[in-house]
C-alpha cells in the first residue's frame, strides 16, 4: 500500500522502550527466572529421589553378592541356650533343631536324634549362672536350704537338700572371709535314702573343709553344725 505516494514495508529496526514498556519487561523477566529456579528446584527433588533409589539398589546388589560370596548371612532367630558351667560357657542351638529333635524322640522311644550344632557359644555371665543353677536344681522335689551358722555381712553358711527319683541329695554354699565352697545340688552326686543322711553327711563335707582351711579356728563353727544334725535327724519328707 503506499501512504501519499510512498511504499510501505516492514522491516526490523531499532525500537526504544518506552517506560511502561521496560516495566512489562522488567515483570516478564522476573517470572521467568522465578520459573527457571522452580524447575531447578523439582529437578533436583527428582535427581535425589533418583539418587537414593540408585543407591539403594548399588546397596542390595552388594549385600547379595557378599552373601552369594560367603554362602551365609546373619538373621535373628529363637535359639535354646545350654549352659556348660564347669566351662563358664553357653551354647546357642536353633529352636526348630530341638523341636525336631523332640519330636523324633516321642515318635520313636529311644531314638536319640543329634542336633544339628551349636550355632553360636558365648561367655556366661553371673546372671547366666544364677539362671542355670535354678533351672538345674528345679528338677529337685521338696528342696530346701538350711542356714548353717548365723550370718554375718561377710560370712554366711547354707546347705541345700532336695529329693531326685525318690534319693535325697545334698550341697553346700559356704562364704567365710575369702574362703568360698560353691557346690551344684546335682543328681550325679552320691545320693542317700534318708535326708537325714543327706543332710549330716553335708554337714561332715563342710567340717573337713573347714578343719583344713580354718585350722584350730574351725571349731568356732561345731556347735552351729551338731545343731543342724539335731534339728534334722528325725525329719522325714
Amino acid at each position: 500500500m503506499d501512504t501519499n505516494g510512498h511504499k510501505i514495508e516492514t522491516k526490523s529496526v531499532k525500537h526504544t522502550f518506552t517506560p511502561e514498556e521496560r516495566d512489562q519487561l522488567g515483570g516478564d523477566l522476573a517470572r521467568c527466572v522465578g520459573s527457571i529456579r522452580s524447575i531447578e528446584a523439582e529437578f533436583d527433588q527428582v535427581k535425589a529421589g533418583y539418587k537414593a533409589k540408585t543407591a539403594e539398589a548399588a546397596s542390595r546388589v552388594e549385600s547379595l553378592s557378599t552373601a552369594l560370596v560367603n554362602g551365609f548371612e546373619m538373621r535373628n532367630k529363637r535359639c535354646v541356650v545350654a549352659y556348660r558351667p564347669q566351662e563358664r560357657q553357653k551354647d546357642y542351638l536353633l529352636e526348630a533343631d530341638v523341636l525336631k529333635m523332640k519330636i523324633a524322640e516321642s515318635a520313636v522311644p529311644g531314638f536319640v536324634v543329634e542336633l544339628a550344632g551349636v550355632v553360636l557359644t558365648e561367655p556366661m555371665t553371673a546372671e547366666d549362672f544364677q539362671a542355670e543353677l535354678i533351672m538345674a536344681e528345679s528338677k529337685f522335689d521338696t528342696r530346701e536350704e538350711i542356714t548353717l551358722f548365723p550370718p554375718t555381712e561377710r560370712d554366711r553358711g547354707v546347705l541345700v537338700v532336695g529329693r531326685f527319683a525318690g534319693v535325697w541329695f545334698s550341697a553346700l554354699r559356704v562364704n567365710i572371709g575369702k574362703l568360698s565352697l560353691e557346690e551344684r545340688l546335682d543328681s550325679e552326686q552320691r545320693s542317700f535314702k534318708k535326708r537325714a543322711d543327706a543332710v549330716s553327711h553335708a554337714v561332715k563335707r563342710v567340717k573337713e573343709w573347714l578343719k583344713t582351711n580354718l585350722k584350730d579356728h574351725a571349731k568356732g563353727f561345731e556347735t552351729s553344725f551338731d545343731a543342724v544334725v539335731d534339728a534334722h535327724k528325725e525329719r522325714e519328707e
